[in-house]
């Protein structure tokens, strides 16, 4: 396995905060697993609304199960 590839089900506070700390942290939780840990994807019914953290564009979707059905996402987080 080259990184862990997370996917997020629910954006609002206590997604975008579990995105931040994944995203900010990044370099310590690798080290700590031994491989890279890429969030790939994160779903929400409202994706127009501004969140504590910025994501890349692309990455955002509202259907959950583009998240579920993705073969590259080894682990869902449903928050």
């Amino acid at each position: 396995m080259t990184e862990i590839q997370v996917g997020v089900i629910g954006f609002g506070i206590v997604g975008a905060g579990a995105v931040k700390i994944l995203i900010e942290n990044r370099e310590d939780i690798s080290r700590k697993v031994g491989v890279p840990v890429v969030v790939k994807r994160i779903a929400d019914l409202d994706i127009e609304t501004p969140r504590a953290i910025s994501v890349p564009d692309g990455i955002l979707t509202t259907n959950a199960q583009d998240i579920i059905d993705d073969p590259e996402i080894d682990i869902v987080v449903e928050t």
